[in-house]
């Protein structure tokens, strides 16, 4: 690949998908054109999708090629996608699913929001830099993890739908990552979802365009207890995400490696909905309670109609995905974090028997299937023993 005249520095986290919306947009040139000028596309003509894998790992032919096109080095490239994060987030780390190809990992993978993503309108709209006042701030990494639901700088939660047409940000209704590869016309914090057709279906539909940065409607306001409890938690997380974090991290009553914690923690909030209300003591406010009263609600409503259904019935599934609320994952997180922090594994044990026990007699199959040894760590194994 010949290297593009101009290029961009990376923002911090940002994604892939991010920089090449905001270089397309510095260029005045397609996100197409990007993706095709920096040899993330084979072919002569300019590509109709950016495969979604491609936000989660590039080969070394396609990371050299890209990272040369852009005037980047290899690290830097590397530093934009997911796969890196693996090394401290369980959920994308080979050694806690059976995921073994970098394609699979993001594919029905629920605690990695492969075709949306979450948001912070104020960070998208940048620090005030003359660089991210003409081409917006970053699309975020940890933004695609569902355990990331508050933006702790600006005391809010991570909003996930456009306020105009209501669909999911950065939607991916096909295989491409970015949709409208070839619409010029967008900004890089602009819905690019298509808006509600008017005309005939073979005209094509106009993008819906709103300004992320921009709420139409502001979020409800927490109270002052709520957030104290939602900032405290996704402090903790992030700090075992951040690169110079912590190896290790006390779950169960036990230290272990960062990965580990966050495979314990989806494990956990598995058991929280599937069992609930018995982890309701544990809600930091009546409000949180009263938001996964809602939550385990709906979830249940969900799981209904698969009772019914041939074969494998798949019961479980709509209890161990986070939730897509980031008010509701906030909720969920702050009983599964207050559960793990035990001192010692005899408390571990004793605040995990009650959920246990419910689990065993609620869903055998995935009391098993939780305690697998490639699911959870040793220590969490421990403290769930009764499965």
């Amino acid at each position: 690949m010949r290297p593009l005249p101009r290029s961009l520095d990376p923002l911090p986290d940002e994604t892939l998908t991010g920089f090449v919306l905001r270089l397309a947009h510095r260029l005045g040139t397609t996100p197409a054109e990007i993706v095709h000028r920096t040899g993330l596309s084979s072919g002569p003509g300019l590509p109709t999708r950016l495969p979604l894998s491609f936000q989660h790992h590039l080969d070394d032919v396609h990371l050299t090629g890209f990272a040369r096109a852009t005037h980047l080095s290899p690290a830097e490239v590397n530093g934009m996608l997911l796969a890196p994060l693996g090394q401290r987030y369980g959920p994308l780390n080979p050694a806690f699913t059976p995921r073994n190809t970098p394609a699979r990992m993001i594919y029905d993978n629920p605690w990695v929001l492969t075709r949306s993503t979450r948001y912070c309108p104020p960070c998208l709209a940048g620090n005030g830099t003359a660089v991210q006042d003409r081409h917006g701030g970053p699309w975020k990494r940890l933004w695609r993890l569902p355990v990331n639901f508050l933006c702790v700088r600006h005391q809010r939660l991570l909003a996930h739908r456009c306020p105009r047409c209501g669909e999911p940000a950065q939607a991916a209704r096909t295989t491409s990552v970015i949709a409208r590869l070839s619409d010029d016309a967008l900004d890089p914090w602009q819905c690019r979802s298509a808006e509600a057709r008017s005309a005939p279906a073979e005209h094509p539909a106009h993008a819906c365009g709103a300004d992320l940065t921009r709420e139409s409607a502001p979020a409800g306001e927490l109270d002052s207890a709520t957030m104290a409890a939602l900032v405290q938690v996704q402090r903790h997380l992030a700090g075992l995400l951040a690169a110079g974090g912590p190896e290790s991290t006390t779950s169960a009553g036990a230290p272990v490696p960062v990965a580990h914690y966050f495979a314990d923690l989806r494990a956990t909030v598995a058991m929280i909905f599937r069992t609930w209300p018995e982890a309701r003591p544990y809600a930091g406010t009546s409000f949180l309670a009263a938001v996964l009263d809602a939550e385990h609600a709906s979830r249940t409503a969900q799981a209904q109609p698969l009772l019914n259904t041939a074969g494998k019935k798949k019961t479980s599934k709509p209890y161990t995905a986070p939730p897509t609320d980031s008010l509701a994952t906030g909720a969920v997180l702050q009983i599964a974090t207050r559960l793990l922090r035990a001192a010692d594994p005899c408390e571990a044990r004793e605040s995990m028997t009650p959920l246990v026990h419910r689990l065993r007699d609620a869903d055998r199959a995935l009391s098993v299937y939780l305690c697998r040894a490639a699911w959870i760590s040793t220590p969490m194994r421990t403290a769930v023993g009764d499965c």
